[in-house]
């Protein structure tokens, strides 16, 4: 949800792609579908995890997750690493996070 003329949209990056196109909302503009519904609109997050899954188009690799959330580096072949483990295509991974304190060093690792 987004109120609009207060908060920064999710899908606009820090700087101008022209500037820095480095920036993972940039490089990857082409992967990221985003579903913006105002404040006052929205229905709470059972339903927005409805919409997310409405988004979905067969892709190989699916995730949700909430906007509380600090990745740490390679957090991607991490997580398909855990995934292809499993040996079980349908496999499904869950967590519940924990405290970001004391649990990333300083170069984005994982702890």
């Amino acid at each position: 949800q987004i109120v609009d003329g207060v908060d920064v949209a999710c899908d606009v990056p820090i700087q101008p792609c022209e500037a820095d196109p480095k920036q993972a909302l940039c490089k990857y503009k082409e992967q990221i579908d985003v579903f913006e519904v105002e404040a006052q609109l929205s229905l709470g997050p059972v339903f927005a995890r409805h919409l997310g899954n409405r988004m979905y188009r067969g892709e190989y690799y699916a995730m949700q997750t909430d906007a509380h959330i600090t990745f740490v580096k390679h957090w991607d072949s991490d997580i398909i690493n855990q995934f292809e483990s499993t040996e079980n295509e349908m496999a499904v991974l869950s967590t519940y996070l924990s405290d970001i304190r004391g649990s990333i060093d300083e170069h984005g690792k994982s702890l």
